[in-house]
């Protein structure tokens, strides 16, 4: 049936390529940085970044006078690497090759519950000017933010493959439409002859989730290429954001999903075209 229309069929198997490819993208990208809060835990309220030459010890003493600080913990170039490979096992390796420390030490403060609310702040800017203090930053709502932002990601993706797959549906819904007319003296034949409307759509039903089938396989290929091609070459070039968006691919259900949307979305479309007398 798709030889009667294999420029329809085509642009139908690509379009649903096209929308599952997008969201997954986005989906693919929004769960590694879901791990970054999953693995978090308690927030500090403020991060000092220390120069490797400097004395940590004698810093963290110094940050723990302020009365508003409840702990501060020191976190060295090893700990912090640690704490990386333990998050992202798979990317921990391409570390190992680099001549200088991947992260710097760093203090992590945190502070009283009765603390005032710009407590972090000045905390940070009065410790930037200490010797040995490269750079601080309050991370107040930093986390509420970075959830935010994750947040929308994933929402851009569930809008952007709404509008693609309806696209597609439509699109999968024209190829159908096409292939009835090429076909419809053959259907007037077989309802001649005493063929229900189930048998005279069945072939057409399976026609377009087959389409969806290819379209969703199609995506769930092109998502792993893409993955698979970044992950190599942050192998060879590690980077310290980039690495994190492309840490681990889907997990497998929801990756098997996208074969299965795609082909609900074919037989959608059919059902749409089919709806009209034929």
């Amino acid at each position: 049936m798709a030889r009667t229309g294999p420029r329809q069929t085509a642009m139908a198997v690509g379009l649903i390529a096209l929308a599952l490819y997008v969201p997954g993208l986005l989906a693919l990208v929004s769960r590694n940085l879901a791990r970054l809060v999953q693995a978090g835990g308690e927030s500090p309220a403020a991060v000092v970044t220390l120069q490797q030459a400097a004395d940590a010890r004698a810093l963290a003493w110094r940050v723990a006078a302020d009365r508003r600080v409840a702990r501060v913990v020191i976190v060295g170039s090893d700990a912090a690497l640690e704490r990386f490979r333990k998050t992202y096992p798979d990317l921990g390796a391409a570390l190992t090759n680099l001549k200088d420390p991947p992260f710097p030490p760093t203090l992590e403060v945190y502070l009283r519950g009765s603390a005032p609310s710009q407590s972090a702040s000045e905390i940070a800017a009065a410790a930037r000017a200490w010797p040995g203090v490269d750079s601080a930053d309050a991370e107040e709502g930093f986390d509420r933010r970075f959830r935010d932002a994750v947040r929308i990601v994933r929402g851009a993706g569930i809008f952007l493959g709404a509008v693609l797959v309806l696209a597609a549906i439509l699109s999968v819904g024209s190829a159908v439409r096409l292939a009835l007319d090429l076909h419809r003296e053959e259907i007037e034949i077989m309802r001649l002859m005493g063929a229900t409307e189930t048998a005279v759509r069945a072939p057409f039903w399976l026609y377009a989730a087959t389409e969806g089938l290819l379209g969703g396989a199609l995506a769930l290929m092109l998502l792993w290429a893409t993955w698979s091609g970044a992950s190599r070459l942050l192998l060879s070039h590690p980077h310290p954001v980039l690495n994190l968006l492309w840490a681990r691919f889907l997990e497998w259900p929801l990756a098997a999903a996208l074969p299965v949307l795609g082909c609900a979305a074919g037989f959608l479309g059919s059902l749409l075209s089919l709806s009209r007398k034929s």
